[in-house]
Parts: structure tokens; C-alpha cells; sequence
């Protein structure tokens, strides 16, 4: 049975970073503390001799303790964690999807329930949806849901980019641009209930406000409402 890597000196230059990978995993370290890089996995502290008697505080990287709110016709819902995944020039993102824990007794640290981890955002809230739609007020309602998804490959500064949205991109203003579709699969699949990200319906041109990124079951926001007959 494996145990835990050993903790080692954090890195003396930049206490914000990994002193192994260099990867910024820290905004605020304290001495007394032992925190965990999400790049590769080291474990460090100030001083690692006391770390039996230090604060073990894990992954506490802005990037990947960001959570990024997933409403249901603007009530919240649950959220979306961007992590690494891999070191290096290897590294990869995936997306874990947390739902608010709703329990009258609440077991879950933070008051929130794991779902899962995926390789897109449009997965990781496909799996919200199918919980929604088959826990929630009505359940087995596998009616299509409308979605608002980032879409971190889009070429945000490609050619059919105007300056002035290329301008809202860079002061925060344009955040959400990728505009689809989830739906359930149907019968005879073998997944049927399941919903998934229609590829088909992604329309990733589109550029959307942010703030809208969510799901909604009854009707598209006003401000997507130029969007809707295109999906």
C-alpha cells in the first residue's frame, strides 16, 4: 500500500509555487500549513519537519477551487470545477460537477455532492441535467433542456472575432460562448436517460453575455432569444 509523497520545502524564491514543477498552486501560503500542487501532485510546506503537526490543506490553487455556478432557470443548482489533469506540457483539463446538497440532514463536506469528473464542460453539465431530470421535482422528465456552455476551445481571437469582442474578452465582459443543446439519449440506446451534449446543436460562433452559462428547461433567456431558432 502506497502512502503519501513525502513533504518537501516549498520553493524559497516564490512560496506561491510548486518547488517541484513550478506551477502556481498557492495565492496565499502560510508557514504553518501543507499544501498539494494540482500539477504534479508534491506536497510541500515551510517546514516540512512539523508537517505531523501542520494544517494539511491539500489542492488550493485559484484555477482549480474556482467554482463556476450551473443555475436551472436562474435558481442555483450546482457548480462546475475546472482541474489539471497530467504535468507538464501533458497537462489536461477535466470538469467535475457538484450539485448543492438539498438534504434535510447534510453529510457532505461544504454542503455539496460530487457527481463526476469529465473531459468537457458540456459533459460534466449533461451529467447535472440527467440528475435533475431523473431526482428532481418531476422525475424521469427527459424533455430537452436548453445549455449554456464555455467553451474553452473556441478561438477567441480568431478572424470572425470583431475587436470590440475581442476587447470584452480580455476586461471579463464576454465570458460564455458556446451555445448547444443537451438532450437524452432514446430508446433503443442502451444509455437511454441518460442526457449528453448534442455536438450536432453546438453552435460555438455564437457569443453570449456572462452570467447566462446554466440550464434551462421552460424557456431561453431574453438575451438568447436571437440564438433559440438557430438551435
Amino acid at each position: 500500500m502506497r502512502g503519501n509523497p513525502p513533504v518537501i520545502d516549498w520553493y524559497s524564491n516564490k512560496a506561491y509555487q510548486c518547488p517541484q514543477c513550478h506551477h502556481d498552486t498557492v495565492a496565499n501560503p502560510s508557514r504553518w500549513e501543507v499544501y498539494t500542487c494540482c500539477n504534479c501532485a508534491t506536497r510541500f510546506a515551510r517546514f516540512p519537519r512539523l508537517q505531523r503537526f501542520l494544517r494539511h490543506v491539500g489542492v488550493t490553487c485559484e484555477f482549480c477551487t474556482e467554482r463556476h455556478p450551473v443555475t436551472v432557470d436562474g435558481e442555483p443548482f450546482g457548480f462546475l470545477r475546472c482541474r489539471h489533469n497530467g504535468v507538464g506540457m501533458y497537462t489536461e483539463h477535466q470538469f467535475e460537477a457538484w450539485l448543492y446538497d438539498t438534504d434535510e440532514v447534510t453529510d457532505h463536506r461544504d454542503g455539496v455532492r460530487y457527481r463526476s469528473t469529465r473531459a468537457s464542460r458540456a459533459e460534466a453539465m449533461a451529467d447535472l441535467a440527467h440528475w435533475r431530470s431523473m431526482f428532481g421535482p418531476v422525475e424521469d422528465d427527459l424533455s430537452p433542456v436548453l445549455a449554456v456552455v464555455v467553451d474553452e476551445q473556441f478561438n477567441k481571437y480568431g478572424p470572425d472575432v470583431t475587436e470590440e469582442q475581442r476587447d470584452a474578452f480580455l476586461d471579463g465582459t464576454l465570458a460564455v460562448h458556446g451555445i448547444g443543446v443537451l438532450r437524452a439519449y432514446v430508446a433503443p440506446h442502451p444509455r437511454r436517460g441518460q442526457f449528453h451534449a448534442d455536438t450536432a446543436t453546438f453552435a460555438w460562433g455564437l457569443i453570449a453575455p456572462s452570467g447566462l452559462e446554466g440550464i434551462y428547461t421552460s424557456a431561453a433567456p431574453k438575451s438568447l432569444a436571437a440564438y433559440a431558432p438557430q438551435l
